[in-house]
């Protein structure tokens, strides 16, 4: 599990600073999708803690998200996907990797604490489904989640998404619906 996990390290921290296609399912199903989780996971437990706990890290993931766009890149290729949309790439750079970190060192934080036992174990395996879920989207339909990891998600994603898609029209464009 060790070489796997390493392997995957060097894939998502690579795959950071290269170019990668701008898709609907990642700007837009993604986000909708974790704002449904997250609405389901705190409505099994809405004490006023967490509610607390969630509108603190609805404000920390949206400064996260914003710190995570500061270093991106944009590049557009002159081409159009089937639906005739144009293709566009992103490079998300230092920024975002540090972001995703912070993220990561919040999710083991709120682990820790509703969760006493957690050991160093868990932390792999933590880090381990962060980063399938990075890697391969489609991972986040399968992939059980805290509430707070929910939160996490739908503050830095939304926020992330839509300034994207808010200053750059390309972006805005590459994920329309097609017709």
């Amino acid at each position: 599990m060790a070489i796997l996990l390493l392997l995957l390290l060097y894939k998502f921290f690579h795959g950071t600073f290269e170019y990668e296609k701008v898709t609907r399912f990642e700007m837009v199903l993604i986000p909708a999708y974790s704002l449904l989780m997250m609405v389901i996971t705190l409505k099994e437990d809405s004490s006023l803690g967490k509610i607390m706990a969630s509108i603190m890290l609805l404000i920390l993931g949206v400064l996260i998200g914003l710190f995570q766009l500061s270093g991106i890149r944009i590049k557009t290729t002159g081409q159009v996907d089937k639906y005739q949309r144009p293709i566009v790439l992103v490079k998300r750079n230092w920024s975002y990797l540090i972001g995703w970190i912070i993220v990561f060192i919040l999710i083991i934080l709120f682990s820790a604490h509703y969760h006493p036992t957690l050991n160093h174990h868990d932390i792999i395996d933590e880090l381990f489904t962060e980063i399938i879920r990075d890697l391969f989207a489609i991972a986040y339909l399968n992939i059980k989640n805290e509430w707070f990891v929910w939160v996490l998600n739908v503050a830095t994603s939304f926020t992330y998404d839509i300034f994207l898609a808010i200053h750059h029209p390309l972006i805005r464009q590459a994920i329309r619906r097609h017709h």
